[in-house]
């Protein structure tokens, strides 16, 4: 017998292939868990030498011994006559077979599987379809080497209280490494969960998708200041850069230090600045060391969204303008604490945005190439209702901050309101989440854009893992209650948002103007009333108040209450349209068609110019078809039927396209106007079987709804909704009785 026919008999291929087939799904498990616990390189580099030496240990005892009934023996001691390496092969074979299914298998999953930017397990979800899981799981870019994580930096100093002083400087870094266009720079709000981390800088990497990491430490002591950075290479956990800086206590010093830290940075991934680059992080923002002291401090207040320290925040950025009324960054403070307390707090809007307004004047005649001041003016541009300009402030703003993860959010948000658009404010979304992977308010925004493109199950997996990874963060509840509103129309599981949401941010009367609406929806006006003695109780001259008593009069079907209502509201909406048009929706259901023309034009007079239409249609095509109606029954029939023909295209053609929930926004009211009754009755059953039900009851008041008013099948599409809302009632009644409202 030769020495092949001799080894394939002794089973030392077998013992070979199942060996390596083995192994091969061992180390598969073991990268997988070794990531996941944050094991070091070395380990799976020595577990992969034993694992080697093993395959030739295995095949030679493959060779020398044998199995047999009596147990292992050497080979020569066995009679070949008695010998059962046959049966032995045949268990080899089944082996492989076997192993070689396994490895398959994990292929095909691996190829087929993945997660998005904001989970780490698998959805525990009913299926979504093929659309929405292709958006579930998007290709992840291949890591940049020009990319980079700030971890946040080590206070040495004596004194604890110097901690806002070294996240102030770790934050300023960030700041000036995002005007860099040709690195890619993880926001604050990302590396800020690595403090105290014990993860090693490969794992961070690789959870950040970077290439490098940049460590510090800060010690500041009476007129000096200590600065030590090392930039690492994330692949290899090899030092690239360090520098200790050893500096007299200057605002000049401090800057020029981050400015040689950026370029240090810049130099070592060999990124190119341009000149315009070079000169803004070479800029000295203040030379006031107690300005900047308190820039710091209203930065980190800031960063908390917490109403009573946005509150402390404006206190602290107005003592920085005070010191250095030419710190442009500041004022930048001033103006975007002010925005976020009118969003989380109940500063008014008529108080806030005059503030804002002037602030970002201040900073941007002080420095006109900052991104932060526009993407400051783009967030109030936009709030009152000037979006060319603010969409081209949003452009500049990324153009000068091109990492600076807000100003893609923001536009990106600002893009959700086009409908037509939904795909680039997805591709805005995802890169803002590249930039801040970490962001809670970024996660839900991403949801938010699946929203926008009528992928609902894949929104809600969205908001619930954001909500699941940061279970005090409100805005993930109140993200889930706009879904379960305007989308899926699920009102029951949106009482249950609503209420975590309010539980954890009480003062928030944004939330419980919702929570009213909620119950309203589902016929519950003794429960909205209660809701609405809560706004009163936080602030009784807040507009979220006005608009919930607008609702409750709608409820009632009360003219005389919803007119005191409007009279008392709509000076405090001049600079918030979109509740305005509640008011104007309102007057036009009470009978008063000239009034509520007017309000509709006060809140935008570019109804009555078609060169704006295109941009007004995209934005709200509802309220397009109702001025369109209303045009038509005030004397300007014909420009009436322009805009009716053009946003019905709009509906029909454009968007239909591209959304397959084009029935949402209640395009049965320009097929009305236009006297397709027909059309309408399909669009409302089509609503019914998407299970859109949000405002039926107030906004089928219309006066273009009396053509339907009496057709049976409009009575049975009402009374099948008239079943599903009592059914989620019921719902919500059950778990009151259970756990208590």
């Amino acid at each position: 017998m030769s020495f092949f026919e001799e080894l394939k008999r002794r089973n030392v291929f077998k013992v070979g292939i199942t060996y390596v087939v083995g192994t091969w799904i061992l180390v598969q498990v073991a990268d997988i868990l070794f990531e996941n616990i944050g094991t070091p390189d070395w380990v799976m580099q020595t577990m992969l030498v034993f694992l080697g030496i093993g395959f030739f240990v295995a095949l030679f005892f493959a060779w020398a011994f044998e199995m047999t009934p009596e147990g292992i023996k050497r080979e020569h001691e066995i009679d070949r006559s008695q010998s059962i390496t046959p049966q032995t092969g045949k268990k080899l074979n089944n082996a492989i077979v076997v192993l070689l299914a396994v490895a398959v298998a994990y292929l095909l999953f691996d190829k087929f599987t993945g997660s998005d930017p904001f989970s780490q397990e698998h959805a525990q979800q009913e299926p979504v379809d093929v659309g929405e899981e292709r958006a579930l799981t998007p290709e992840l870019p291949a890591i940049d080497p020009k990319s980079i994580a700030v971890l946040p930096f080590e206070n040495r100093s004596p004194n604890p209280n110097d901690a806002f002083f070294t996240e102030g400087i770790h934050d300023d870094l960030l700041s000036n490494l995002a005007r860099i266009g040709s690195l890619k720079v993880i926001s604050r709000t990302s590396v800020a969960q690595y403090k105290g981390t014990q993860k090693t800088i490969p794992v961070i990497a690789r959870e950040l998708g970077v290439a490098t990491v940049l460590e510090g430490a800060v010690q500041r002591a009476g007129n000096s200041v200590r600065i030590n950075v090392q930039l690492i290479d994330a692949q290899t956990d090899k030092h690239l850069w360090a520098e200790i800086f050893d500096r007299e206590l200057t605002a000049e010093n401090l800057f020029a230090i981050q400015s040689e830290i950026s370029q240090a940075i810049a130099d070592a991934l060999q990124a190119t600045l341009s000149p315009a680059e070079t000169r803004r992080i070479n800029t000295t923002p203040t030379d006031n060391l107690l300005a900047y002291d308190a820039y710091l401090k209203g930065r980190q207040l800031m960063a908390t969204r917490q109403s009573a320290k946005l509150e402390q925040a404006i206190l602290e950025f107005n003592k920085a303008v005070e010191l250095d009324p030419q710190f442009a960054l500041a004022w930048i403070g001033v103006a975007d604490s002010n925005f976020l307390l009118s969003t989380y707090g109940t500063l008014r809007l008529e108080d806030s945005n005059p503030i804002r307004e002037v602030a970002i004047e201040r900073a941007m005649a002080i420095d006109d190439q900052l991104g932060e001041a526009y993407a400051a003016l783009g967030s109030l541009l936009e709030q009152t209702n000037r979006q060319a300009e603010a969409e081209t402030a949003y452009q500049k703003a990324i153009e000068l901050s091109p990492n600076y993860a807000t100003a893609w959010h923001w536009y990106a948000n600002f893009l959700t309101g086009y409908p037509l658009r939904s795909q680039e404010a997805m591709e805005l979304a995802r890169k803002a989440v590249e930039l801040d992977p970490r962001s809670m308010i970024i996660g839900a925004m991403l949801g938010g854009a699946y929203v926008a493109q009528g992928l609902y199950a894949l929104a809600e997996r969205q908001f619930q893992k954001v909500a699941e990874l940061n279970p005090g963060f409100a805005q993930a509840h109140n993200s889930l209650v706009f879904l379960y509103i305007f989308a899926t129309g699920e009102f029951d599981k949106a009482v249950v948002a609503s209420r975590k949401a309010s539980a954890l941010d009480p003062g928030n009367t944004s939330t419980l103007l919702v929570q009213a609406l909620i119950y309203l929806e589902l016929g519950d006006i003794a429960a909205a009333e209660a809701v609405r003695t809560q706004i009163e109780e936080v602030d009784n001259e807040h507009w979220t108040l006005g608009i919930t008593d607008i609702n409750i009069a709608n409820a009632h079907k009360n003219p005389a209450a919803a007119g005191e209502a409007i009279n008392w509201v709509l000076p405090k909406l001049r600079n918030n349209p979109s509740f305005a048009n509640i008011a104007a929706l309102t007057t036009l259901i009470h009978g008063d068609v000239k009034r509520a023309r007017e309000m509709y034009l006060v809140i935008n007079p570019g109804w009555l110019d078609p060169g704006h239409w295109q941009d007004l249609i995209g934005q709200d095509s509802r309220t397009a078809c109702i001025f369109s109606w209303l045009l038509i029954n005030t004397g300007d029939q014909t420009l009436g039927e322009q805009l009716l023909n053009q946003t019905t295209e709009y509906l029909d053609i454009d968007l239909a396209a591209v959304n397959e929930h084009v029935d949402a926004l209640s395009p049965d009211i320009c097929y009305l106007v236009a006297g397709e009754t027909e059309k309408a009755l399909n669009s409302i059953e089509t609503q019914l079987s998407h299970n859109h039900l949000f405002y039926w009851d107030v906004g089928h008041q219309l006066p273009m709804y009396d053509l339907i008013r009496f057709e049976p099948r409009y009575q049975a599409a009402l009374a099948e909704r008239k079943r599903r809302i009592a059914i989620q009632r019921e719902a919500v009644a059950q778990l009151d009785a259970e756990t208590g409202p």
